[in-house]
């Protein structure tokens, strides 16, 4: 099967997935015949003429073949770069044991989050999270709980409230907050604070007190 990893407006059509992974098991197609198999899909000559000037599908001779340039080494590969694979590959597999770093800036202060990664940008995160929101991809189950719990929230404010409490363990190794608020709740889900008592918290991240810097291994 052939998935697009990262698409754009265009490859992110449903009928585009169909298409590609028809195409990749039917030789020597013509419209007629996808029309026939794809009766469902409006305007089908319009989208195919698309994916054509796109390079994804070549025309010659009135018969439709598939030119997806899928993806033949994983270590070209670099976080967010829109990916075409053949998941019965090889090289499928290496994709999906590849791991990334991603920072997580703010406006209110100098504090990064470092957190690490799968291509997909599955993993709970939140490096991942507010990606596949900002992206509108759709969710794993884990970050599924989170969005429970922090919603289609904005990335600047929830980071300004988070890194200011996390800010305080520069301070203390342990970190007195009589009311739990969303964003603690998510720290805690994250595992990136633990519960001491009821009301006092531990770091569980590393934290670099010169750079400002929260490192998640």
């Amino acid at each position: 099967m052939l998935i697009t990893y990262n698409p754009d407006k265009l490859t992110r059509q449903s009928f585009f997935q169909e298409l590609t992974n028809y195409l990749q098991t039917h030789d020597d197609v013509t419209l007629r015949q996808i029309k026939r198999d794809f009766p469902e899909i409006p305007k089908l000559d319009r989208a195919i003429e698309d994916y054509v000037q796109a390079g994804y599908v070549a025309r010659q001779d009135k018969r439709y073949t598939l030119t997806l340039p899928l993806l033949e080494k994983a270590e070209q590969v670099t976080l967010d770069q829109m990916i075409f694979v053949d998941t019965e590959s090889p090289v499928y597999e290496e994709l999906q044991a590849l791991t990334f770093e991603t920072e997580l800036a703010n406006a209110t202060n100098q504090a990064i989050i470092k957190e690490k990664t799968d291509f997909a940008r599955n993993q709970l995160t939140l490096s991942n999270y507010f990606h596949k929101l900002r992206t509108a991809q759709p969710l794993s189950s884990e970050q599924e709980k989170l969005y429970a719990i922090l919603g289609d929230v904005n990335q600047e404010y929830a980071l300004k409230y988070m890194t200011t409490f996390l800010l305080k363990f520069g301070r203390r190794d342990l970190v007195k907050q009589k009311r739990s608020d969303i964003f603690m709740q998510a720290l805690l889900m994250l595992g990136y604070l633990k519960v001491v008592d009821e009301q006092t918290y531990a770091l569980n991240m590393k934290f670099d007190k010169e750079t400002l810097v929260f490192k998640v291994d």
